[in-house]
């Protein structure tokens, strides 16, 4: 479980950081937006669900116990944790990764997918 909150910890700070930086520098070639949310409760309560089901998938199941499923899983929470505290301080989430034919994104987001892709790899 450890390797779960070390990854969250660390996604959740350079999540931080990075949007920080954007935001005070507008780092060129950069596009800031700002997503907006209008159910906070909404989202803090899926938040604690989808970390009660990690717990509870690590505790009963041989599936998560792998170091990079809880790596994956960490990295997806800390990334989750990342956006929800933009809207619950900003009221909407900062995303400044624009690739022209993506939606853009923050480095949240690349926690989330890439963290979930590890966390099931093992399964595959």
């Amino acid at each position: 479980m450890l390797d779960l909150f070390v990854a969250a910890a660390a996604l959740l700070f350079l999540d931080q950081l990075s949007k920080r930086i954007v935001r005070r520098r507008r780092v060129r070639g950069m596009k800031c937006t700002c997503t907006g949310h209008r159910s906070r409760v909404g989202l803090v309560l899926i938040w604690f669900l989808a970390l009660a089901c990690a717990t509870i998938l690590h505790a009963s199941s041989a599936t998560f116990q792998s170091h990079l499923s809880m790596l994956g899983v960490g990295a997806a929470l800390g990334g989750a944790a990342g956006n929800l505290s933009d809207v619950l301080r900003r009221r909407a989430i900062v995303d400044f990764i624009d690739l022209g034919w993506w939606p853009v994104f923050n480095v949240a987001d690349i926690g989330i997918v890439a963290g979930l892709v590890a966390a099931f790899l093992p399964l595959v």
